[in-house]
C-alpha cells in the first residue's frame, strides 16, 4: 500500500493533476479518450504510456488500467471498472491533499483525464465526464 501512495504522490507531482457535463460517455480504450480529449482542444501530440505496474501490483483490482501522460502534465486514464476509478481517485486526491497541490480532474465513466493546470470546467461537457477539484 505504500507503494501505491508513494506512485500517486510521484504521479501528481510529475503529472502536474466541480462543474456540469454535457452526459455520461465511455471508451472502449485510453486511445478513443485521449482522440477525444485531443477533439475537444487537448493537446496531447508527444504522450507516453504511463507504466502501471506498481498500481496493478499492490491491487488487483486495477489490473487493467491504460495511461497516458500528454505534455503540459496531463494524465489520461481508463480503467477496468468504475470501483477501479475511484479507488484512483482516492489515491490522486489523497497524495494531492498531502503535497498541498491540487489536481483538477473530468471524471467518467471508468476513466478520468487529471492534471494540475487542467481546465477540467472547458472538458468536462465535450467528454461528457464530470468536472472535479
Amino acid at each position: 500500500m505504500k507503494r501505491i501512495t508513494t506512485f500517486a504522490l510521484a504521479l501528481t507531482l510529475g503529472l502536474g493533476m466541480s462543474g456540469c457535463a454535457a452526459g455520461p460517455n465511455s471508451y472502449a480504450n485510453v486511445e478513443a479518450l485521449k482522440s477525444a480529449y485531443i477533439s475537444a482542444g487537448g493537446v496531447c501530440d508527444k504522450s507516453t504510456v504511463v507504466d502501471t505496474t506498481a498500481f496493478t501490483a499492490d491491487n488487483a483490482d486495477l489490473l487493467g488500467i491504460s495511461g497516458i501522460s500528454c505534455p503540459d502534465d496531463i494524465g489520461i486514464f481508463t480503467f477496468p471498472s468504475n470501483q477501479a476509478r475511484d479507488y484512483f481517485v482516492d489515491l490522486v486526491d489523497t497524495a494531492a491533499t498531502a503535497s498541498k497541490t491540487g489536481v483538477h480532474m473530468v471524471v467518467g465513466e471508468k476513466w478520468l483525464v487529471a492534471g494540475i493546470r487542467l481546465d477540467n470546467k472547458k472538458f468536462a461537457g465535450p467528454l461528457g465526464g464530470t468536472a472535479r477539484y
